[in-house]
């Protein structure tokens, strides 16, 4: 008997080992869950896009916060987060994390990601990622608010429902 509880132990504690190492070598997020600190233990300075920042744009605008337009406007911003990404990937010399961000949000980041946390997902890995980009992401989300709610912005082309695909427009 004590052989067979001896077994089912070492059994459970492979397991556990094996689990582990394996979500380590898959898991492509710079910190984990949503904690937005970084390895050096700064943590993100930054308030969540969802909801408030949303609903501020979407007022702004003369929309109401629908899911639909919540949602547009989700994925419309990380468009424009990739967008910035990619560059200061490029800026600061680093395929290996332009690869990891890919393989993360491409598509909206994973299957069971809520869309309207994507941009906050983003900013997160971006905080994480490298901390010389945490003064452009500090001087960009105040700069992206109010070129969301311009005269001269996209959203206010669209009636009282911002479709998906805005970015596709430009």
């Amino acid at each position: 008997m004590s052989f067979f509880i001896v077994l089912v132990v070492l059994g459970i504690v492979g397991f556990g080992v094996v689990s582990l190492r394996a979500s380590r070598e898959n898991d492509d997020s710079p910190a984990p869950g949503r904690t937005g600190a970084d390895p050096s233990g700064e943590p993100r300075d930054i308030p969540p896009l969802f909801p408030d920042f949303f609903h501020g744009v979407l007022f702004s605008v003369g929309k109401e916060p629908t899911p639909q337009n919540l949602l547009a406007l989700s994925e419309y911003i990380s468009q424009m987060i990739s967008a910035n990404a990619y560059g200061w990937f490029h800026q600061f010399g680093d395929a290996a994390a332009e690869a990891r961000f890919s393989r993360r949000f491409r598509g909206g980041g994973p299957e069971d990601q809520a869309l309207e946390k994507v941009p906050d997902d983003m900013i997160d890995f971006l905080w994480a990622w490298n901390p010389r980009a945490r003064d452009a992401l500090r001087e960009w989300i105040p700069r992206l608010e109010s070129d969301l709610a311009a005269p001269s912005s996209r959203l206010w082309l669209y009636g009282d429902e911002l479709p998906f695909g805005m970015w596709e427009d430009t």
